[in-house]
């Protein structure tokens, strides 16, 4: 009886339940990413980079850009990028596009929801699935990481699966179009899906059109976006076809196995008795875990990257649940899901565990002064900056990345044969940068100490020239 009643409830109240979680989700996952801003702790690679793109989209100019040297489409061929110009008319700020990736993200659970409840489960073990998926620890460190097109992609993959089986296929069709627009490598996410979906016969030939059409798409924008790049495509993959060195890269890093271990551990491990889903994870993790050394930072478990493993992972969750279902009950799986992933998130301390962290929140004197001195700094600047600072200056025509590196200087101003200096575009009128000792080698791209020293070196010859300090922030003008 009070089985029966539970079961009703959540059959009455289901959807409001959905939309409750959803906005809940979304707050949080706006706040995870916002603070992190707020805090200088996001960075050029990627906030800034596509930040300048899709500002330039809303103010109708050519979306070159200047922290990479290039014409945006040759880094990665994001066409739905200049769908999201308009949000800038609404909050010209940088964390429009975290607010948006959040909810976007956010709302994906709606047709996961709907997926499951589609495939005849209750609503109860529609929620828990839904619960288990928009918690994934690869959307949650995609939120957390920065802004990337790939987010556009993942909030897509469940509209497309939800409009593929309820066969609504105006909308699969405009889909999968905006889906193939989004990245070049989200041909090689249509593949996955196709290799899922071809073990079920009434999907079997627009399976074998997906994967089909995903390689040509993904090739297609490949040669695209090669074009555009004055350096090629830089992220194609170093593929050694010995079978033995080919499975051992797969595995060959601790990262690398912890995303397998997180990945297939967050759905309670039963995508493994899905081949389809294997194979899904494979061909996606192929494109990261088999290139060389140059792109290690692309095996992390802590990267956007990992996002996109979510659906695949749901659609093996769901056929090792239909070849259960007969000896265990659909919904004692799904409360068995839930708690396994809460214990995960609590064990591992997945990205969403930062907000109960009192030090996330809190602001130090060092990032005050930063906000204080970029708030003075006006639009028409052309700026050289840190990769902590470039993302709250990123809405101008001009900003660029420091790089600090060793050089022969003329004038020797340190006493050596190398000295630190910092590299940046000529183009460059003025560079902004923090001396705190509080900041990292990933925000200065170089230890604090070496990054002082090449300004102190620029300082002695006369390079730069102080125009304004608050705190720990200055404002230097390039002397040429």
């Amino acid at each position: 009886m009070i089985t029966k009643k539970i079961g009703l409830f959540f059959e009455k109240y289901s959807f409001k339940l959905l939309i409750a979680w959803i906005v809940v989700l979304a707050m949080l996952y706006s706040a995870l990413s916002i603070v992190r801003h707020n805090n200088f702790q996001s960075g050029a690679f990627d906030l800034g980079l596509y930040d300048q793109s899709v500002w330039k989209y809303s103010q109708f100019q050519a979306p070159y850009n200047t922290i990479k040297n290039r014409f945006i489409l040759g880094d990665h061929l994001a066409l739905t990028l200049p769908i999201l110009a308009p949000l800038f008319w609404i909050w010209n700020d940088p964390r429009m596009l975290l607010i948006f990736q959040a909810f976007w993200v956010s709302l994906s659970a709606l047709p996961v929801f709907l997926l499951v409840k589609n495939r005849g489960y209750s609503s109860f073990t529609a929620l828990c699935l839904t619960f288990v998926y928009s918690l994934f620890y690869g959307i949650q460190f995609m939120v957390f990481f920065d802004f990337h097109p790939v987010a556009i992609g993942v909030g897509l993959i469940p509209w497309l699966l939800y409009f593929l089986e309820s066969k609504r296929w105006k909308l699969l069709i405009g889909t999968i179009s905006l889906l193939l627009f989004t990245q070049e490598n989200m041909g090689i996410a249509l593949a996955s899906l196709g290799l899922i979906y071809i073990n079920q016969k009434q999907y079997r030939k627009i399976a074998i059109k997906f994967i089909l059409g995903g390689f040509l798409a993904s090739f297609v924008a490949i040669l695209i976006t090669r074009s555009l790049s004055p350096v090629g495509f830089e992220y194609a993959p170093q593929i050694d076809l010995n079978p033995f060195n080919l499975i051992t890269n797969l595995f060959n890093s601790n990262e690398k196995q912890l995303v397998w271990l997180y990945s297939f551990s967050w759905f309670s491990f039963l995508p493994m008795l899905s081949p389809g889903a294997i194979f899904a994870v494979l061909l996606d993790l192929s494109q990261y875990f088999l290139t060389g050394e140059a792109f290690a930072r692309m095996w992390s478990p802590f990267m956007h990257h990992r996002a996109m493993l979510a659906p695949f992972l749901l659609l093996g969750t769901l056929d090792a649940i239909n070849l259960l279902k007969r000896k265990i009950k659909p919904e004692f799986i799904a409360i068995f899901m839930v708690v396994v992933a809460l214990l995960l998130q609590y064990k591992f301390h997945f990205a969403l565990n930062k907000l109960s962290k009192p030090i996330y929140w809190q602001s130090e004197k060092w990032m005050e002064d930063n906000r204080k001195l970029t708030a003075m700094i006006p639009k028409n600047m052309s700026i050289a900056s840190t990769q902590n600072i470039v993302p709250h200056l990123s809405h101008r025509s001009q900003i660029y990345l420091i790089y600090p590196r060793e050089h022969e200087i003329k004038g020797n101003p340190c006493g050596r044969k190398l000295c630190w200096w910092l590299d940046f575009p000529v183009e460059a009128k003025y560079i902004v940068i923090n001396s705190s000792e509080q900041q990292t080698l990933t925000q200065l791209l170089e230890s604090p100490q070496n990054f002082h020293e090449a300004v102190e070196n620029m300082e002695k010859l006369g390079k730069i020239k102080l125009e304004k300090k608050i705190g720990t922030a200055y404002l230097y003008k390039v002397k040429k």
